[in-house]
């Protein structure tokens, strides 16, 4: 997953060649794109510093060989995944489809669904199986992180939203302060278990904290890009990627990792 090296005239062949069509206009610095010694074309990447790296490696590399890609990837805050997505100098990992986002990104095929988990405190006893059970809560959720529209839409009307840099770990912490009422946190899993695992390594998950039983909705998760930006002219070469290792990805989203 390194960056290959290139000199600027197979820079040129490349925006020639693999962006024939797409408009060269960004919203920042040009993207520097170039191949690999074996014709790799080489695709900047911009992951949420936050995820399983366990899981979102190998799951980078299956898409990578699928769709004779190399990734240059570069981990970052989310908030600023975001943003060098819609500017158009990076892919956009792990994004949700909003209709905000819709006027602003071009979105791939779907990786695969993202699970969000509800984490309180046990002794609220709160049942929280949809979006109605959150009215009149507060809940913690990672900065620039978007879920369902219906989510969105009832934001800061029916129920307030703390929004924090931290990683999970750090917002179980301000549940335990009291400063949110649940932390919603997304996992691919469609099974509780999981999240509970992960809980026990970060933060150790004991008696006081419950992650509940069903998750509050199932969003599909996708890599995006600034709408008429030269990256979204590769995304039918990523979406052959994934069709091409489709099984291979759909164990790893069941594994373990």
């Amino acid at each position: 997953m390194s960056t290959a090296g290139g000199n600027g005239e197979t820079r040129r062949r490349w925006l020639q060649s693999s962006l024939a069509g797409a408009s060269l206009w960004t919203l920042g610095p040009v993207v520097e794109a170039n191949t690999t010694d074996a014709g790799r074309v080489v695709v900047p990447l911009a992951v949420g510093d936050h995820v399983n790296r366990a899981f979102v490696v190998p799951l980078l590399d299956l898409i990578a060989d699928g769709a004779g890609i190399q990734w240059q990837i570069e981990w970052l805050p989310f908030a600023r995944t975001l943003l060098q997505a819609e500017r158009g100098q990076s892919l956009g990992f792990g994004m949700t489809r909003t209709p905000a986002r819709e006027r602003v990104y071009a979105f791939s095929d779907v990786l695969f669904f993202n699970h969000a988990w509800s984490i309180v405190r046990r002794e609220r006893r709160l049942s929280i199986q949809q979006l109605s059970d959150l009215d009149g809560l507060s809940v913690c959720l990672g900065r620039g992180v978007s879920l369902s529209a219906a989510f969105e839409e009832a934001r800061g009307k029916r129920f307030q939203v703390e929004t924090s840099s931290a990683d999970l770990a750090g917002r179980v912490r301000m549940l335990m302060a009291g400063r949110c009422d649940v932390v919603l946190a997304s996992h691919r899993s469609p099974d509780p278990w999981l999240i509970e695992q992960r809980l026990r390594k970060d933060v150790g998950l004991g008696t006081a904290l419950e992650v509940l039983p069903k998750p509050l909705m199932a969003d599909p998760v996708y890599f995006a890009v600034g709408l008429n930006t030269p990256l979204a002219a590769l995304l039918p070469r990523i979406n052959k990627g994934l069709a091409a290792r489709r099984h291979a990805i759909r164990a790893l989203v069941d594994s373990e990792r």
